[in-house]
């Protein structure tokens, strides 16, 4: 074999004269394969699959079903419609992973059954098949029993009439006034049947307030109190470190249900429940009796909304100035003192809004106190026994598991960074504050959305101590309807929006908490 020596490379045949920095310019997509590669428009399209076949399955199966074409039609049971539906919703998988498997088998010769990424694909493809074919067939004898007994899903059951009185939250008889109020769409709203007083919805959406009155509060309460007992649980005094275990293990052993029980029968109703021996926590303002937690009521004047206008500015600077603070931090390292630029904010232009309402129209608020009377308290606002009850079980409940959630996150911290902190001089308080908090909580936050759903959800057992929440007053819908089917999907989807409503914070919160590079 002769080498030529006449070539640039001088001979030397592993010698390349390629421009390894040419970069070659990406092979471009046609601009339809360059939409459907797009993942929404993907999910998209298939949304609208999934939709278009929902509609369209039911007036096809009928044609199947008329007398003439009986004898072709005999053999759909609901079990092989069920089956044939879960097919055609999964013909579209099926078809791009075939054609997938194909592409990859024409390339490199091995078969497409064994080529892992069809086989994953398969998989998934499988295991969609059964939850859908699965699906179709609860769906099928839920019809296939409303239809033999005679029931029929009715959700104009939002338009009738609920002949129960609320004695919690805001009264379903008063007119919605605002509805007309509304731009454009106003006159329409206020004619919508199912928002006249005393429908059904109406009831439902005083349930949901409920719901939320005694979750929103319980969800603030619960952290801070579960993030002091997660710190006393790692306590070096030995009376509060075990008074913090002895709390969660008993209240993280035992139901919740048990609880509230013990909290209003055992604590709650041994209160007096005449208003005249009511225990006083502040005198001529603020009572606790059997009857429930009796506080001043905030009443607004004209002049209230030219305050809360002003305060809102100065949360809309605060959240500026909290964005500038941090993002300045991340970018030089200067501290921020977030909370201390926050607080300025909130604090300044409070104080300006009051200044300015005052001077408008006269001081913008003022307090009802309650006042005792005979039979009840007459004035100011209250929280019933029975909210009382809950409010103090979910947060007792809950703060139990984040306590528990609390202590591991501080324990994940390397006892190395702590022993750097002290030899830098920072004492115990700086420490927790600058070092392992701000590190225990990416890791605690995870867990601790998942509690705080277990809350809102398990505010539904306020129906065992009487509590108007959504849950009991969707009960008493059903057994006044008998809409079952009906109403129990309106308060699934409720609950269900709420719930993925707090994911979305949480996760939003938790993506803020990742580390940042410079």
């Amino acid at each position: 074999m002769s080498v030529n020596t006449d070539s640039p490379t001088g001979g030397n045949i592993f010698v390349t004269t390629a421009d390894l920095n040419a970069r070659r310019a990406a092979p471009k997509l046609s601009p339809l394969a360059a939409l459907v590669a797009n993942g929404a428009i993907k999910r998209a399209i298939g949304l609208i699959y999934f939709i278009v076949v929902v509609l369209l399955w039911e007036p096809l199966m009928a044609v199947f079903r008329k007398p003439e074409l009986l004898a072709r039609g005999a053999w759909l049971s609901p079990l092989v419609e069920s089956l044939l539906l879960a097919v055609v919703l999964c013909l579209p998988l099926i078809v791009i992973a075939l054609a997938a498997g194909l592409r990859s088998q024409a390339r490199t010769g091995t078969p497409f059954y064994r080529d892992t990424e069809f086989v994953r694909n398969a998989g998934e493809i499988i295991l969609l098949f059964l939850i859908l074919q699965a699906s179709a067939t609860l769906l099928s004898n839920l019809q296939s029993n409303l239809t033999q007994s005679g029931l029929v899903i009715d959700f104009n059951v939002i338009s009738r009439h609920f002949g129960v009185e609320l004695t919690e939250g805001p009264d379903p008889r008063a007119p919605l006034a605002f509805l007309s109020q509304v731009p454009i769409f106003g006159e329409s709203l206020s004619q919508i049947p199912a928002l006249q007083p005393e429908t059904v919805l109406r009831a439902l959406a005083v349930g949901f307030i409920n719901t939320l009155r005694v979750s929103v509060l319980a969800l603030i309460a619960t952290t801070f109190l579960g993030i002091l007992v997660g710190v006393g649980l790692l306590s070096r005094n030995w009376l509060l470190r075990n008074v913090a275990n002895i709390y969660t293990e008993v209240f993280r052993n035992t139901p919740l249900l048990v609880q509230l029980f013990f909290l209003y029968n055992g604590v709650i109703k041994l209160l007096p429940p005449r208003p005249r021996d009511a225990v006083t926590i502040v005198p001529d303002a603020v009572y606790v009796s059997g009857r429930g937690f009796y506080y001043p009521a905030l009443v607004s004047h004209d002049s209230a909304s030219i305050f809360w206008i002003i305060f809102l500015i100065g949360v809309a600077i605060a959240l500026a100035l909290w964005r500038w603070r941090v993002h300045l931090h991340e970018q030089t390292g200067e501290a921020a003192n977030a909370l201390l630029y926050i607080l300025a904010s909130i604090i300044g232009f409070g104080a300006l809004g009051l200044i300015v309402a005052s001077l408008s129209g006269g001081f913008p608020f003022a307090l009802d106190h309650p006042q005792v009377g005979n039979f009840n308290f007459t004035g100011g606002t209250s929280f019933s026994a029975e909210y009382l009850t809950l409010f103090l079980g979910l947060t007792l409940y809950t703060a139990a598991f984040i306590a528990d959630i609390v202590r591991a996150g501080i324990q994940s911290v390397h006892k190395g960074q702590i022993e750097a902190s002290r030899a830098l001089g920072l004492n115990n308080g700086q420490t927790l504050n600058k070092i392992v908090l701000p590190q225990a909580l990416r890791l605690a936050v995870p867990p601790l959305t998942n509690q705080y759903l277990n809350l809102v959800k398990n505010s539904s057992l306020g129906i065992a101590i009487g509590f108007l929440d959504l849950y009991n007053v969707g009960t008493i819908a059903y057994n006044q309807t008998g809409q079952a089917v009906a109403i129990f999907m309106l308060m699934a989807l409720t609950y269900l929006i709420a719930s993925l409503t707090i994911a979305l914070v949480m996760n939003l919160f938790n993506s803020t908490l990742k580390l940042k590079t410079r």
